[in-house]
């Protein structure tokens, strides 16, 4: 985790796996390839629970946790150990964050602006009636929200302890819908869209042993 937050990233953890040999981001192959292999020929494995989608072989938004929770991420790209079986690609195992014999606690939250984004890029398209051309979109608005708070201790030290995380994330989306002059592409009118979603993370986590 210390290693992680000297590190540049996203917010959850999947925005890390490019820092690691092999891996990269390839959207049109299903996500993340790692040697290689296509995003469908990886295994993500949580706590040694494994939460690959069964049906596309890729990650689920909601088991893409953000960095509040996450202790320990492994980038296995050959040489699995037998639990880690069945994937052609690469494993990625994510340990999640536990209490310890003292209390700590954490509250953030982060913002990203959209104007500080990459804006779109030039296209060229024959929508026009003029003839092909290069037209650019409009930037979209708005600034998303990553809150975080977290609370973990003991319950009984050196026997159990605790943690609890809540991390909502909103996205706001503000876009202007704008209608042009097909001959001409000029604007003609406009209307402003405006989208909100939450994406709601909490987690909780219990460890403990009977004896030493």
């Amino acid at each position: 985790a210390q290693v992680a937050d000297l590190l540049p990233k996203g917010t959850n953890f999947t925005s890390l796996l490019a820092v690691a040999p092999a891996v990269r981001n390839e959207p049109l192959s299903g996500g993340f390839q790692v040697d290689g292999a296509s995003g469908s020929e990886n295994t993500f494995i949580i706590d040694g629970q494994e939460v690959t989608n069964f049906r596309t072989g890729t990650l689920n938004t909601n088991n893409n946790i953000p960095f509040q929770f996450v202790q320990d991420i492994q980038v296995k790209s050959s040489g699995f150990e037998a639990e880690f079986g069945g994937a052609t690609g690469g494993v990625i195992n994510v340990v999640t964050k536990s209490g310890a014999n003292d209390f700590h606690g954490e509250f953030g939250l982060s913002l990203r602006p959209a104007r500080l984004q990459a804006g779109p890029r030039h296209f060229l398209t024959s929508a026009f009636n003029s003839g092909p051309r290069l037209f650019r979109p409009d930037r979209d608005g708005g600034t998303d929200e990553f809150w975080s708070a977290t609370f973990s201790g003991p319950i009984i030290r050196d026997r159990a302890w605790f943690l609890v995380s809540h991390s909502p994330q909103v996205l706001n989306t503000h876009r202007s819908l704008v209608y042009r002059n097909p001959n001409t592409g000029v604007i003609a009118g406009a209307e402003r869209y405006v989208a909100k979603e939450t994406r709601w993370y909490d987690f909780a986590r219990l460890d403990a042993q009977i004896t030493n």
